[in-house]
């Protein structure tokens, strides 16, 4: 049994999502809408916000805190059994060394590492004398399915949000495990290179174009978009 999943991002009018200026409370009072009982992060989103996951030691705590695309600006509320959501952090390449770090943070009940088969068994190691939990799905990469059974089975998961970077993003909706796409829309241009889109799939095809259907729309005093679509099946 799969968990319901919900992409919520915001982004700029050209589907960017950095150069952007969130209202951080808005933002995470909308998330609030699905009482999420598991919050999904890649590795580079968590490590943008908070580099000290990089590091083993537990002297990393007290680093700078993390951004948006990590932390809610309030507890969100929500999980199973005690009110607040786990957080599955994805980190195939062993880049999270200190995920214990994230029990400190009121936001999450506990995290659980989402790892494959390449994830090396030292940092497998460190994650255990941390007594954080793995995951390991996957071969060469995480198996996105695959962690969202087990999550469901074994953690009593039932609605996700992915609160992620555009590759995770990407991954989700080409394997079909998305139903709902929730976005705000910044009245702005931002333009540039950067690789930071809302979705991410360099070698997607047209087999992979995903159908929405708008469910609703609500317009903002600043003139910022709230878009909820429902994923339409495949045929």
């Amino acid at each position: 049994m799969l968990p319901h999943v919900i992409v919520h991002n915001e982004m700029s009018l050209d589907a960017r999502t950095d150069g952007l200026d969130v209202d951080m409370g808005r933002f995470y009072r909308l998330a609030a809408t699905w009482h999420e009982d598991c919050t999904l992060v890649g590795s580079e989103t968590l490590l943008a916000g908070m580099p000290e996951l990089g590091m083993a030691q537990s002297s990393a705590a007290g680093g700078e805190s993390p951004d948006r695309a990590a932390v809610p600006a309030e507890p969100s509320g929500n999980e199973v059994g005690s009110g607040r959501p786990l957080l599955a952090a994805i980190d195939s390449r062993g880049r999270l060394p200190g995920l214990a770090l994230l029990r400190d943070q009121p936001y999450w009940r506990d995290v659980v590492a989402v790892c494959s088969d390449v994830t090396p068994a030292s940092h497998l190691d460190v994650l255990a004398a941390a007594k954080v939990s793995a995951i390991v799905a996957g071969d060469d990469r995480v198996d996105v399915r695959r962690a969202l059974e087990v999550l469901a089975a074994e953690y009593g998961v039932e609605v996700v949000r992915a609160d992620a970077g555009g590759a995770l993003v990407g991954a989700l909706l080409r394997a079909g495990l998305v139903n709902e796409v929730s976005v705000v829309i910044e009245p702005r241009l931002v333009g540039g290179e950067s690789h930071h889109w809302l979705v991410r799939a360099p070698d997607a095809g047209q087999e992979d174009v995903v159908a929405l259907a708008l469910r609703d729309v609500e317009r903002f005093d600043d003139d910022a978009l709230w878009l909820r679509y429902d994923v339409v099946p495949r045929a």
